[in-house]
């Protein structure tokens, strides 16, 4: 009994897919944005350095008040349609990454674009002021 059900189910669910034959359609879309939150040396390398999109890097530590006001802030905003990538480097565990960055101050965010630095925020910002960070990473 409970094998005809299922089954009567699953043909019940084909005929109203247009999109599959199969019980489990699959469709592919755009490249989705990557939230790295705990982002290694070789992340930053293969997606700020050598990728060719838009990526976010939010330089932060734990300790950090203000990192923890902007960073669920920046998730917000760095989405699938802001066609950008966001990594989040925690300074204390990469230092050679701040270090080489010369980061002073957190929290700061560098914007990268085909491997070059095109944008630099220190501090902590609201909503409107990221989007505007990110419009011109994005665009530069």
């Amino acid at each position: 009994m409970l094998a005809t059900r299922t089954s009567a189910l699953r043909l019940a669910r084909q005929a109203f897919s247009p999109l599959s034959t199969s019980p489990r359609a699959f469709t592919s879309s755009a490249v989705a944005n990557k939230h790295i939150l705990n982002a290694t040396p070789a992340d930053f390398d293969e997606l700020a350095v050598k990728g060719t999109r838009p990526v976010l890097v939010d330089f932060y530590a734990d300790w950090c008040g203000p990192c923890r006001v902007l960073g669920p802030v920046l998730e917000k905003v760095v989405t699938d349609e802001s066609g950008a990538d966001l990594l989040k480097i925690d300074t204390e565990e990469h230092g050679e990454l701040a270090a080489k960055y010369k980061i002073t101050a957190l929290p700061t965010v560098i914007a990268f674009k085909n491997g070059q630095i095109v944008a630099k925020m220190v501090g902590a910002a609201g909503e409107p002021g990221v989007r505007a960070f990110l419009e011109k990473a994005t665009s530069a």
